[in-house]
């Protein structure tokens, strides 16, 4: 049974007016929801995003657009537990 990950982001995106999220589940994977039913899980610590385009592809009701929209991560709405601020910074280039 794919047990939702309390620990890691969900992602959602509006596709011709339905809602497509990539759920974290527990071990390690995703599962990927069409209004809240699910189309298909993926083994994968991040997000899946072009197996879950190719998913979508392969439901046949999604168009070319809608497709492309899915296939940019920007476009994806994250929700789920906020990262603590370590209060490390990014090394500056060296030049």
């Amino acid at each position: 049974m794919n047990v939702k990950d309390p620990n890691r982001e969900t992602l959602s995106l509006t596709l011709d007016g339905r809602v497509v999220k990539l759920v974290p589940v527990i071990v390690e994977g995703y599962r990927l929801e069409v209004d809240g039913k699910n189309v298909t899980s993926f083994l994968s610590k991040t997000p899946p995003i072009m197996r879950a385009v190719g998913a979508l592809e392969g439901r046949g009701d999604f168009g070319v657009g809608d497709l492309e929209v899915a296939s940019d991560s920007r476009k994806w709405t994250v929700s789920g537990p906020v990262k603590q601020d370590t209060g490390k910074t990014d090394p500056a280039e060296k030049n």
